[in-house]
C-alpha cells in the first residue's frame, strides 16, 4: 500500500498562484506511473495519492521512478524560485538532490478490507494495515520514499541491488507502543 502527499502544500497553495497547474502536472506524471507499474489508484484527497499494487516490488519502483520523474518535470520556473521547490544540485553538479514539488513517499505491506464504495463502484481499503501505511508516509520528508519493515523483507534482490536502502531509524506510531524501524530507498 502506497500513500504519498506533497510537502507543505497547503502553504503553497495559499502562496503560488498557479499552484493548480502544477498539480495537474504531478496529477498527470502520477497517474502515468500507477499505470506503467501496474498500480490501482484507490483515490485521492486534495494532493494525496493512495494507491496499491500487486507486490511490494512494484510499488518500491513506483515510488523511486516518480521520484525521479518529479524532479525531471518541466515545472514553471515560478515555482522553482519557491523555498519548498528550489533547484539544489547534487554535489557532482550531475542532477538535481531536489527540484519542484517534493513528494513524500510511505509503503507498507499487509492485510486489509476491501469494499466497493456504492458511490464510486471503485474498490477502497481500510484496516490497521492501511492506517500503519499512512503513518509510514507521515513520518517521511518531502522527496523520500520510506518503506516498513515488512516491505523491506519482500523487496526483490535484484532491485535491492538498483538502489540504496539503509534504515531511516525508529519511529513511534499513534496506537503503537514499540517504536518501528523504518528504511528509506534512494535511486
Amino acid at each position: 500500500f502506497v500513500f504519498t502527499d506533497i510537502q507543505n502544500s497547503t502553504h503553497l497553495w495559499e502562496s503560488y498562484g498557479p499552484m493548480a497547474d502544477a498539480l495537474d502536472i504531478h496529477n498527470e506524471r502520477m497517474r502515468a506511473l500507477i499505470r506503467q507499474h501496474g498500480g490501482y489508484e484507490v483515490k485521492t484527497i486534495g494532493d494525496s495519492f493512495f494507491i496499491v499494487f500487486l507486490d511490494c516490488t512494484a510499488a518500491a519502483r513506483f515510488a523511486v521512478q516518480m521520484q525521479l520523474e518529479m524532479m525531471a518535470a518541466p515545472w514553471p520556473e515560478s515555482l522553482l524560485q519557491l523555498p519548498d521547490c528550489l533547484e539544489v544540485p547534487c554535489e557532482d553538479g550531475i542532477g538535481y538532490l531536489w527540484r519542484g514539488l517534493r513528494v513524500r513517499v510511505g509503503i507498507h505491506y499487509g492485510t486489509a478490507i476491501v469494499e466497493i464504495n456504492s458511490a464510486t463502484l471503485r474498490g477502497d481499503y481500510f484496516g490497521p494495515t492501511i492506517n500503519y501505511a499512512a503513518r509510514v508516509e507521515s513520518k517521511a520528508q518531502g522527496g523520500q520514499i520510506l518503506i516498513s519493515q515488512a516491505v523491506k523483507a519482500l523487496l526483490d534482490e535484484t532491485f535491492k541491488c538498483e538502489v540504496t536502502l539503509s534504515s531511516a531509524g525508529a519511529f513511534t506510531f499513534k496506537g503503537i507502543e514499540a517504536s518501528q524501524e523504518l528504511f528509506s530507498i534512494y535511486p
